[in-house]
């Protein structure tokens, strides 16, 4: 039997600084009540990374309860790391909010204009509605396309108006998407008189010729954070309004410090950072927020030891399957090699704990298995697992 939170206790996470407590007294100022610190495990992991030779500077570190009230490790966590994939939980976290869990993304074609059957030709502009997409292919997208034809069109006097986000298969940015439409359009006999544009979206789509209907975000955001879909991410990301649109929605809705936060990838590639500590207050809020729609993080995020993917591997034994849900981080070249892991452990004694870890400049291998030796410490010291239950996906 897992923890249950109430939704009404998760949301008072909201009220709480990352690492410290307040409480109020009839006519009096507040009090800071700083959170109990329990070290063992964090001291055995930096003597660990001491021995293998790694600087103890380039790296980052908090586990704390979810409650906030019991420091378990807290390392540089004021500082800010490379997260790697770790940041697609913040290019999640955002779109969740944007659409909602249960969205689907629509792509259609539509008409603006009338048909001429007996000549083929489109009088009119040609509307590619999309409202971003993330796992659209080219496959899908080619039966968009011969289902216009199929509607009697082979020319169109007019433009090429492609309205809202619309990226498909490895193209991420919509100027990429609307111009490879575009060429796909000629490659397959429809002529478009006019240019290829982009418009922002409006309530006029005229008639519409062919659609399609993505699966639904939750289930999006599962498989690429499950398997670290780059490319997914990249295309969540455009659909929310880029790496600038991520980082407003963490410093504005969730209340992490700009100071903490710097994204030039939606996906984790290439140079972004974020704290230790700003990771775990991101993991409170997302946690409430989840909460409130009666869903649970392993709805987004993989089941350590479970379910496929980048955490299939790891805690994969009976006293520890099931017990970790969260996302992983992996760049070799990047910062002298970057491994993170993020999330939440399950214990009995303890309930939710969530840690953030962020290890750079060394080996990826030897941080994994430094990683998981110090959760798997803390959860023996909080009593064992309290694992999560469920078939593998």
């Amino acid at each position: 039997m897992r923890y249950l939170i109430s939704t009404s206790s998760l949301m008072l996470l909201l009220l709480w600084p990352i690492q410290a407590q307040e409480t109020l007294s009839s006519g009096s100022a507040p009090v800071v009540v700083a959170p109990e610190r329990i070290l063992t495990a964090e001291t055995k992991y930096l003597t660990q990374l001491a021995l293998k030779g790694f600087r103890l500077e380039s790296q980052g570190l908090l586990i704390e309860s979810l409650d906030g009230s019991t420091i378990f490790a807290d390392h540089q966590s004021n500082v800010a790391f490379n997260p790697a994939s770790v940041i697609k939980l913040a290019t999640s976290f955002t779109a969740l909010e944007r659409f909602g869990p249960d969205y689907h993304f629509e792509t259609a074609f539509y008409t603006l204009g009338t048909i001429d059957k007996k000549t083929r030709t489109l009088k009119g502009d040609l509307i590619l509605h999309s409202t971003g997409d993330p796992v659209l292919s080219t496959a899908e997208v080619n039966r968009l396309v011969n289902e216009v034809i199929r509607q009697g069109v082979a020319r169109v006097t007019g433009n090429l108006i492609v309205t809202g986000p619309f990226t498909y298969a490895s193209y991420t940015k919509t100027a990429e998407g609307t111009r490879r439409v575009a060429a796909l359009l000629r490659k397959m006999g429809i002529r478009v008189a006019g240019s290829a544009s982009f418009r922002a979206p409006s309530g006029v789509k005229g008639t519409m010729l062919s659609t399609h209907s993505s699966a639904s975000l939750r289930d999006i955001l599962f498989r690429q954070n499950a398997h670290s879909v780059n490319t997914t991410a990249e295309r969540v990301g455009e659909a929310v309004g880029g790496p600038k649109g991520v980082e407003a929605f963490l410093t504005g809705t969730v209340g992490i410090p700009a100071s903490e936060i710097s994204i030039s990838r939606t996906s984790g590639l290439e140079i972004n950072r974020i704290t230790p500590r700003s990771t775990v207050h991101m993991l409170q809020v997302m946690i409430a927020w989840l909460a409130e729609r009666h869903m649970e993080p392993e709805d987004i995020m993989p089941v350590a030891g479970i379910d496929s993917g980048t955490l299939q591997s790891r805690f994969r034994s009976e006293d520890y399957r099931g017990a970790v849900v969260g996302k992983t981080g992996t760049l070799p070249a990047t910062d002298g090699g970057v491994s993170t892991l993020a999330g939440i452990l399950y214990t009995k004694d303890r309930g939710p704990i969530l840690f953030a870890i962020f290890n750079t400049r060394g080996s990826v291998t030897a941080y994994r298995q430094l990683q998981d030796s110090l959760l798997k410490a803390l959860i023996e010291e909080s009593g064992g697992p309290q694992p999560i239950h469920r078939a593998s996906n």
